[in-house]
């Protein structure tokens, strides 16, 4: 735990900052020539288009995002100056229903958008050869080469042909490397076991390190909190719907120390992998899971609800603790938020089998990984006026639009050059409703975006400005997080070093059909689904782990380990 006068004294540095000086084969579609209307690259970013006379026609793209959301109103303010100054319309189509039978509509029909925010569906995108390559486009934009020239392998490595199909849209840090840039790392929202705030304060703001620790927490807070809001109070919930049943089966690779790779855990030494699902590991988790099962602390309906349903329950704030990745319950956790209730909002926590804090996937951002973002269609009506708008977007004050919104509205420039947000301000951004309405942010986040500072040394959004994180966190917030001597959540984990090849998730979600690996991987994602919440449920926990582990056994997960290593010694970062 951090000393509070250490703390202080950094915080305080950060505050004076002043403002600095100025899954077959994957196919292919056919090579497309470089544009040779398109400005050159050249040091320093370029004026944005619109912004110097130069209107440019109006132009509608059809974009489907293979995750659910919500598409901002046309008279939302920022959307209609994005509209200015690019001339461009998205016209989103956020998915609804199944994500496999749409997306194999969409592949087997060939009627595409013009963009598709793959997410999850990358790989069936990818191996149904979906988007146009770029490579030979990107130089031509300087904003899209200055953010993405210097990792050009790694968005390739993603690909069967060595082409760049997916642009990252969580990708490079700009820092000014002045000694205070772990500041304006983003709060965490990856993998942990998440607890609510309510939990630790009740238990004198404690910090179980171990499993048993953890679920003892559970057990007592339950036993003296049955209800919450007049609804039953909800212990531990495991979601193990669809692709989103990492939920069900990754912890265990945490509980050990690694970080997340999926369905293997990796050696950061050797390098060598393994299925870690029928592990002694993974049968302690299990067994703790079937104990505290039996206990009432798992709810089974958890098995069934979808998740809609599980984003829910979690608004409802009786949600205790679930293992999950931030990002993916956050939707309910708004909610929370925007009804006051901060107090039942999460924080991570790295707890392990022999008690010693790991980092789950606190990674100290190393920049572009390859395959997390969106492509351009082959279908696209315009690749070159959809690759501008994006090029446009990464221009400073067309960015700040999106994430700050329009100065002396949303945010103001103090004496020190500062960029801060007045507690109404800040309310507002907190309010979803709100942010739909009248923010950037649906835009911003399907697209290439910067992270880390400005030039002026100023943070590319509220949420990792030093000050903002401050002064502005609810006063909830404010005690809760004195108590422990920390800055954020986030600090809850501890911040490792990136271990140097691309997160292997990356690599399972693009693997082509033809992959000796492929079926493999199928074969043990169904027994996991299939088994693990029975293993969960069942009278008899050893005959239904034996059972569990001996179908394990009938797979040639072998084969999969040794592909995988092979992939991971042919990413490796330079």
């Amino acid at each position: 735990m951090k000393s509070k006068r250490i703390l202080t004294m950094l915080l305080v540095a950060v505050m004076i900052i002043t403002v600095f000086s100025a899954c077959g084969p994957v196919v292919t579609s056919p090579d497309t020539p470089a544009p040779t209307t398109a400005a050159k690259p050249k040091d320093g970013d370029t004026p944005a288009p619109g912004t110097d006379g130069d209107k440019l026609e109006p132009i509608t793209f059809t974009m489907f995002v293979a995750g659910p959301g919500e598409a901002p109103p046309a008279d939302n303010k920022i959307v209609q100056k994005i509209k200015e100054i690019t001339g461009v319309t998205i016209d989103y189509e956020f998915l609804v229903g199944d994500m496999e039978q749409k997306v194999g509509i969409m592949i087997a029909s060939g009627d595409y958008p013009d963009l598709i925010g793959a997410g999850q569906a990358r790989g069936r995108f990818l191996n149904a050869g979906s988007f146009a390559a770029l490579d030979d486009y990107l130089p031509n934009y300087p904003n899209l080469w200055k953010h993405y020239g210097d990792y050009m392998d790694r968005l390739r490595s993603v690909s069967n042909d060595g082409k760049v199909y997916i642009l990252d849209i969580w990708s490079r840090q700009y820092w000014l490397n002045d000694g205070e840039d772990d500041f304006y790392e983003a709060d965490y929202n990856g993998p942990a076991f998440w607890i609510q705030k309510d939990v630790l304060a009740w238990d004198g703001y404690t910090y179980p390190k171990t499993l048993d620790e953890f679920f003892d927490l559970l057990e007592r807070y339950y036993e003296a909190h049955p209800t919450i809001d007049g609804q039953p109070t909800l212990p531990f919930e495991v979601h193990s719907q669809d692709w989103r049943s990492f939920c069900l089966k990754n912890a265990p690779q945490h509980l050990i120390g690694g970080r997340n790779e999926g369905d293997v855990v990796v050696d950061p030494d050797t390098l060598e992998v393994e299925i870690y699902q029928n592990k002694w590991y993974a049968k302690d988790y299990y067994k703790k899971l079937n104990e505290v099962y039996k206990k009432g602390l798992i709810n089974p309906e958890t098995f069934t609800r979808n998740y809609d349903q599980y984003l829910n329950v979690i608004s409802n704030g009786r949600v205790l603790a679930m293992f999950d990745q931030q990002w993916n319950f956050q939707d309910g956790e708004f909610v929370l938020i925007s009804e006051g209730k901060i107090n039942r909002t999460y924080v991570p926590l790295g707890i392990s089998y022999d008690g010693t804090p790991v980092p789950y996937n606190r990674v100290r951002n190393e920049g572009i990984i390859g395959g997390n973002g969106m492509g351009i269609s082959i279908e696209c009506k315009d690749v070159e006026r959809a690759l501008q708008f994006m090029d446009t977007l990464l221009e400073e004050d067309v960015h700040r639009l999106m994430y700050w919104g329009i100065e002396g509205e949303d945010y103001y420039v103090d004496a020190n050059g500062r960029y801060r947000r007045t507690p109404e301000q800040k309310a507002n951004f907190d309010n979803p409703d709100w942010r739909l309405a009248n923010a950037g942010l649906v835009i911003g986040d399907q697209f290439p975006k910067l992270e880390g500072r400005y030039s002026n040394g100023n943070s590319t959004g509220a949420g990792t400005q030093p000050e903002e994180r401050l002064e502005n966190q609810f006063d909830y917030d404010k005690e809760f997080y004195q108590k422990y001597g920390y800055y954020t959540k986030s600090d809850f984990l501890p911040l490792m070093d990136h271990p140097g090849y691309p997160e292997v998730w990356s690599i399972f979600s693009t693997m082509e059909d033809d992959n000796i690996a492929k079926p493999i991987f199928d074969q043990i994602t169904d027994l996991q689904n299939r088994y693990l919440p029975d293993v969960i449920m069942s009278t008899d926990f050893e005959a239904a782990w034996a059972e569990y582990a001996q179908r394990y056994e009938s797979v040639d997960y072998p084969a999969l380990e040794a592909e995988i290593e092979r992939q991971i010694q042919m990413s490796l970062y330079e």
